[in-house]
């Protein structure tokens, strides 16, 4: 069952390129190496760009955990919190259902 989680977050003043910038470089030079990684989304609020929702999808909770796991990942995500005004706010699920088509 994939595991799917989404988080809010909002960028200090002037910051919220570092963060997009910091979701580049994990795409460049983590993904690769990140077993069961399946996709990410980052999207900006229209009506205030510095905040956030993001989501990640993993093949399971297990290979979630385990990337979540690896100091590699906990430096980028504390490179990302320093960027932040708070922590961001978690939700992790399993998914139930997807539907759609791909936007180019």
């Amino acid at each position: 069952m994939a595991h799917v989680t989404i988080f809010r977050m909002k960028s200090k003043p002037g910051e919220r390129e570092s963060v997009v910038d910091l979701f580049d470089m994990w795409q460049r030079e983590h993904m690769p190496k990140v077993k069961g990684f399946v996709r990410s989304t980052i999207i900006c609020n229209l009506d205030d760009d510095d905040e956030f929702m993001a989501e990640v999808m993993f093949e399971s909770r297990e290979t979630y955990d385990a990337n979540s796991a690896t100091p590699e990942q906990g430096e980028w995500f504390q490179q990302l919190r320093s960027h932040l005004i708070a922590d961001p706010d978690w939700f992790n699920g399993k998914l139930e259902r997807e539907s759609g088509n791909v936007v180019p």
